[in-house]
C-alpha cells in the first residue's frame, strides 16, 4: 500500500502467523496422557529424589529443584512437542510477536498482581488454614543463608529458568493439544487449571497460579507466540522475587 503523500510504501499490519497442520493435530488422548506423565510425572520423581539427597532446604537444594523443573518440562516439550511431530521450535511456538502485545500483557500483569495476592491470601485463609500454608513455597524461594547469594540464584532459577520451562510445557505442549479440540475459553480455562494444578503445594499458590495461567494462556492465543507468555511469566516471577528479597533486606536491617 503506497503512502498518500508520495512517500515510501507503508507495510500492512503484521497478522499473527497461522498454525501449521502439524500443530493443529498433536495426537489423541493417549498422547495427552503421555504429555502429562512426562512433565508432571518426571518432575514429581525428580523432586522426590532431591528430597532424599538434601536433608535440609538450602539455596543449592532450591537451585537443584529449579534445574529439575527446567529439565523435566523443557525436555517433555522438546521430545513430545517438537521432535516427535517433526516441528522446529519456531513452528512449535517460539516465534516473534508484535511488540504491542507485550506492553498490553505486562500492563495486565501489573493490574492483576494485587488480585493474585488477594486470591492467595483468601484461599489460604479459607482452605489452607492461614498463612502457614505458604511456608513451603517461601522456604523454597528464600531459604536460610546469605541474602545476596540467595537472591541471585532465586532470580535466575525462579525468575528465568522456571518461566521458560513451564510455558513451553503448559502453553506450548498442553495448550497446543487443547487447541485442536476446544474453543477459546474452554482451552484457556483448562490450560490455566492444569497450570494451577502443577502448583499444588498450597491453596494460595494454586489460586494465584490460576490467575497467571489465564493471562499466559490468553496471551498465547492472541499472539500465537510462546515468547509472550514466557515474558509475562518471567516478569511476574522476577518482580515477586525482587519484592520478597527487598522485604527480607529491610527486615534484616531493622532487626
Amino acid at each position: 500500500m503506497a503512502a498518500s503523500d508520495g512517500g515510501p510504501p507503508i507495510p500492512p499490519p503484521v497478522a499473527a502467523p497461522e498454525l501449521s497442520a502439524a500443530t493443529r493435530a498433536p495426537g489423541g488422548w493417549l498422547t495427552f496422557v503421555g504429555c502429562l506423565a512426562a512433565g508432571f510425572g518426571l518432575f514429581f520423581l525428580a523432586s522426590s529424589v532431591l528430597g532424599l539427597l538434601f536433608d535440609r532446604l538450602t539455596i543449592w537444594a532450591s537451585l537443584a529443584v529449579y534445574v529439575a523443573n527446567f529439565a523435566c518440562f523443557t525436555g517433555a516439550a522438546y521430545v513430545l512437542g517438537v521432535r516427535r511431530p517433526g516441528l522446529t521450535w519456531a513452528e512449535f511456538g517460539l516465534r516473534p510477536f508484535n511488540p504491542a502485545w507485550l506492553w498490553l500483557a505486562l500492563a495486565a500483569v501489573v493490574a492483576v498482581l494485587p488480585l493474585r495476592a488477594a486470591a492467595a491470601l483468601l484461599a489460604e485463609t479459607v482452605l489452607g488454614g492461614g498463612l502457614s500454608g505458604l511456608q513451603p513455597r517461601l522456604a523454597l524461594v528464600a531459604p536460610e543463608g546469605r541474602l545476596g547469594q540467595n537472591f541471585v540464584v532465586t532470580l535466575l532459577g525462579a525468575g528465568l529458568l522456571v518461566p521458560f520451562a513451564e510455558e513451553v510445557y503448559f502453553r506450548g505442549l498442553l495448550q497446543r493439544w487443547l487447541r485442536s479440540r476446544y474453543s477459546f475459553w474452554p482451552r484457556v480455562l483448562l490450560s490455566a487449571g492444569l497450570f494451577a494444578a502443577g502448583h499444588f503445594d498450597s491453596a494460595g499458590v494454586v489460586a494465584s497460579s490460576f490467575f497467571l495461567g489465564l493471562i499466559c494462556a490468553a496471551a498465547l492465543e492472541r499472539s500465537r507466540s510462546l515468547w509472550l507468555p514466557v515474558a509475562i511469566h518471567a516478569v511476574n516471577n522476577s518482580v515477586a522475587v525482587i519484592l520478597l528479597y527487598l522485604a527480607l533486606f529491610v527486615q534484616d536491617r531493622i532487626q
